[in-house]
Formats: structure tokens, C-alpha cells, sequence
């Protein structure tokens, strides 16, 4: 994955630098074009102020996607994150003159255009994906960005302009709270497998994952509020359950974890026990959040 820094600017220039890769994953060396391609390009960005804030969030999008596609394909973090200080390397030396940094500003604008018609996205994980959609209707609750385990709806929940990560779970006596359990990456900067290479029984929730939070290295945000009536009835499951809202610093804390790995949600009742718990696979959901971002969040598309 080395190429010079002016073909890799051309490549990236081009109106597939807003293409997020959609179906089967293809090859790790097409993957990796595509996310050093959008990385070039955002880095550049940083250099030289080539975009605006939603063409930005859109080739993160895309740079977010190929990085969760090479991650679960056995690519390693280390080897990308040296790959990204390679690609930023170069373009802290780029000529902010050079015609081929102006050519790629143009295109990514013209690319941008038909970009911004996509309403809905797919975001396909291990197990479980994000379905993102830019479509609302206005003064309606709904999801932005959903993942559904069948327990537990859970993403980005939306009431017009207004967008904040939320769960939904099924009604719990006793419950009064949630919080978001996610890897303390300080004190676990691995992943934690949980059943130690299958000799211990996985965690009862996530059979399905491969990890999970330690229990001795938590990092956790609490909820910031209950969801309203009217919430319940349209982001639960049958209308009926729980819904808590969680604070930006959820949404930070989630993007900042390995998208191979789960999080969870525990419900807390009035004595500090915990009465119930969700897990739900991180996977691509800053692209997730990245793909409604770039589009316009004022008007309702319904």
C-alpha cells in the first residue's frame, strides 16, 4: 500500500473518493486504496482547508467503512494506524499549489453533489450492521442510525435538527437508569476475548460476539435522561419499552473503540443493582454517524 504522494492525491480526486463499498467486502487491496485514498484527503484538508464541514463527514464516511472492513478482514490496527501517520507524513509536505490538490478539491465537490441525494446507507458489521438513513419527518421522533439485535434497538435517535445516541430495550421493573459499558482502553489497550479461546462459556447476551468490555477494565457513561411517551411509541419495540438518551460523550466513546468489538447497556434500578443488560457490535457506526451528518440536517425527507 505505497504509492507516491501525487498519483494517491489523483486517485483520491476522483468521484469515487465518496464511495462507500457496499455489499461482499472486496480485497484487502482495494479496501486499503480506498481508505488511504479518503485518509490522503481529509489530511489534506487539515493542510490546506479544501472542504466543507459535510464533504468532510462525508469522505469520513467512507475512510471509517474501508478501516472496519480491513480490521475484520485481519488487517491489524497497528498497521493501519502507521499507515495513516504515512499518509498524513506526506501531506504535511504537499504543495497546497500543486494543480492535482486543486483538481481533487473540484472533483470531491462534484462527487459531493450525488452523495448528498443518498438517503439511506447500509453499514454492514460482523454480526450486526447500522442502518443510517437522512430521511425524517418533522416533530416525529425516529432513528437515524439503528442497530437491532432483537433486544435491543440502539443508535443515533433523531427529532428534527436534534440528533443523540439512544437504546431502547423492553420494559424492566425496577428499572431507572442505563449506562454504557464500553472497554477501558487505558487500562485494556487489548481486546478481551471472554471465553480465553473458548474455554470459558461466553457472556449470557453475547454469544455472538468475540469481545467484549472486562469486567476489571469498564469505562462507562451514564444516561443523561428517559426517553418522552411519544419516544417510546416510536423508537421501542411495539411501542412499550425503555428508552434512554445518552450524552455526545457517548457517541465519542463508542467511535473511539474498535469496531470488532461490543459494548453494553445496563439497566439500574433504584438500589444500584443492575436488572438487565444488551449488548450491541460497534462495528461501522462512526460511519454510520458520519453518513447523516454530511447530509442536511434541516430539511425533512420523508
Amino acid at each position: 500500500m505505497r504509492f507516491s504522494t501525487r498519483s494517491r492525491i489523483a486517485a483520491a480526486g476522483l468521484a469515487a473518493a465518496l464511495t462507500v463499498a457496499s455489499g461482499p467486502a472486496i480485497a484487502n487491496e482495494a479496501t486499503g486504496l480506498i481508505f488511504g485514498e479518503r485518509q490522503l484527503a481529509l489530511d489534506l484538508d487539515t493542510r490546506c482547508g479544501l472542504f466543507t464541514a459535510e464533504q468532510r463527514d462525508a469522505l469520513n464516511a467512507a475512510r471509517l467503512q474501508a478501516r472496519g472492513t480491513l480490521l475484520r478482514d485481519g488487517v491489524s490496527a497497528h498497521a493501519l494506524d502507521d499507515y495513516a501517520d504515512e499518509i498524513e507524513a506526506q501531506a504535511g509536505a504537499t504543495d497546497c499549489s500543486w494543480p492535482e490538490v486543486a483538481e481533487l478539491r473540484h472533483r470531491v465537490a462534484d462527487a459531493f453533489i450525488g452523495w448528498q441525494r443518498l438517503r439511506d446507507m447500509q453499514f454492514d458489521g460482523q454480526d450486526f450492521g447500522w442502518s443510517a438513513t437522512r430521511s425524517f419527518i418533522a416533530g416525529q421522533p425516529g432513528w437515524a442510525a439503528l442497530q437491532d439485535t432483537g433486544t435491543l434497538r440502539v443508535g443515533l435517535s433523531r427529532l428534527d435538527d436534534r440528533i443523540r445516541f439512544s437504546a431502547a430495550m423492553p420494559a424492566t421493573p425496577g428499572a431507572v437508569s442505563a449506562v454504557l459499558v464500553l472497554r477501558d482502553m487505558r487500562r485494556e489497550p487489548d481486546l478481551y476475548d471472554p471465553t480465553l479461546d473458548g474455554h470459558f462459556p461466553a457472556p449470557a447476551g453475547a454469544e455472538w460476539a468475540d469481545w467484549t468490555p472486562p469486567d476489571y477494565a469498564r469505562a462507562l457513561v451514564w444516561a443523561s435522561g428517559r426517553g418522552t411517551a411519544a419516544e417510546q411509541a416510536a423508537l421501542s419495540a411495539g411501542g412499550t419499552g425503555l428508552v434512554f438518551h445518552f450524552p455526545e460523550s457517548a457517541v465519542d466513546a463508542i467511535i473511539a473503540r474498535d469496531p470488532r468489538e461490543t459494548a453494553r447497556i445496563e439497566l439500574i434500578d433504584g438500589h444500584g443493582d443492575t436488572v438487565g443488560h444488551y449488548y450491541f457490535e460497534i462495528g461501522d457506526f462512526g460511519a454510520a454517524r458520519a453518513f447523516v451528518r454530511s447530509g442536511n440536517l434541516a430539511v425533512p425527507r420523508s
